[in-house]
């Protein structure tokens, strides 16, 4: 089968990042994907990336700074990897969408959930693929966490607990996270829990929640080296009260904000024992408490005899991993390489990804809930942020500027 012939568009931190997962993903699965063209305004952003793409898997990628040379250029191509700004999201994948070429973006999926309904309603007008990538979720950790909760290890989930304290007040990767213009770190950081948790438990139904700005000045060095400071105007840290649509209950804490102790705790309590999951891309290993007895690793494995991982994900990182030692960049390229065969495979077997983008979209509105209930002082339903009817923090957000 031949290639998917695609054009990634953003060539910062993540777009380099996405370009060493598909170079993973030709070392697992070779001639999946073939990377015909680069894309940044900025040149020399796009050149660097396009140089690295030719030294890792043999071909260089055409460069160009704007996506309509590109798709002039190149009428070979059937997909986009959007991997800039949240706020150019909707306005690039549409676009993308209605050129005809699939589309897998970076998440958030949107910089409000407005926009991320226009970007679902394009990929849904144009019969083209929406995947949001999102990988944490196929960390094999969560895999297996998925596995336990389904077969019934702890018995019937009633309450989880997530906390995730840290950070102090340094920037996260790129200063523009911490701006109200661009969604703030909650969204960006904490829709990556909101993956995860609605992975494992299903939809979450409604939230009552407390946010606040801790630290309003961060400073330090950027993904490429450059020292900044940046005044913040956004929350970095919430509580929530959680209800899921299956009767689970919930707690969650993110303090993106600590200039002391850390603690992350992702813990998930059912009628027969409690499950307790690690930190993400840690390769720890899950714990299962159960009555006397505290089972793990090959233990645990034990409990689920058919668990395997799929096909991708077992050349990736073996079939049935209880734990895993690996530095940081290379699971993260394994990551990235998982969730862009899935976007792959979606487009040759025209099935939806794993996850899409309605669920990308879902992952937005949990978020803005969590933010909207703290503006309003109530509790707030998923639905009414996904609906539209709830959205005043996020005209907040439309109304600032980054500059």
């Amino acid at each position: 089968m031949e290639p998917v012939n695609l054009l990634i568009v953003g060539c910062g931190m993540m777009g380099a990042r996405h370009m060493r997962g598909l170079a993973e993903l030709e070392r697992a699965a070779p001639g999946t994907v073939r990377l015909l063209a680069v894309c940044d305004m900025r040149e020399q952003a796009a050149a660097k990336v396009a140089a690295e793409a030719e030294e890792l898997m043999g071909l260089k990628p055409k460069v160009f700074t704007d996506v309509e040379g590109a798709l002039a250029a190149e009428p070979r191509l059937q997909a986009a990897d959007v991997v800039t700004e949240p706020h150019s999201h909707d306005e690039l994948v549409t676009s993308l969408l209605e050129a005809g070429l699939h589309v897998i973006c970076e998440k958030p999926l949107a910089l409000t959930v407005a926009r991320g309904r226009r970007m679902v309603g394009a990929s849904q007008r144009t019969g083209r693929i929406l995947a949001t990538a999102e990988n944490n979720r196929r960390d094999p950790m969560y895999r297996l966490a998925k596995a336990c909760i389904d077969h019934g290890v702890i018995g019937v989930p009633n309450f989880v607990l997530q906390v995730a304290i840290g950070l102090g007040n340094r920037i996260i990767a790129t200063a523009w996270r911490h701006r109200l213009a661009a969604g703030g770190v909650l969204l960006d950081v904490c829709v990556h829990q909101a993956y995860i948790l609605e992975y494992l438990l299903g939809p979450i139904q409604s939230v009552y929640a407390q946010a606040q700005l801790v630290q309003s000045e961060r400073g330090g060095k950027q993904y490429d080296g450059e020292p900044v400071d940046v005044k913040v105007d956004a929350e970095d840290c919430f509580s929530a009260v959680l209800q899921f649509e299956g009767g689970t209950q919930g707690h969650w804490t993110s303090h993106i904000a600590s200039m002391g102790e850390t603690m992350f705790k992702r813990l998930v309590l059912g009628s027969e024992g409690t499950l307790n999951l690690p930190p993400d891309r840690s390769g720890m290993p899950l714990e299962v408490h159960r009555g006397g007895e505290m089972l793990t690793d090959d233990a645990l494995l034990a409990e689920l005899p058919d668990y395997h991982l799929n096909e991708i994900e077992t050349r990736l990182f073996g079939e049935r991993p209880a734990s895993y030692s690996l530095e940081d960049p290379v699971t993260d390229r394994k990551l990235l390489a998982a969730e862009i065969y899935d976007f792959v495979a979606a487009i040759r077997n025209d099935r939806p990804p794993e996850v899409d983008g309605a669920t990308g979209l879902r992952s937005v509105a949990i978020i803005y809930a969590i933010l909207e209930s703290a503006l309003s002082h109530r509790s707030v339903t998923v639905e009414e942020v996904l609906n539209g009817s709830l959205h005043a923090y996020q005209d907040l957000v439309e109304m600032a500027k980054l500059a």
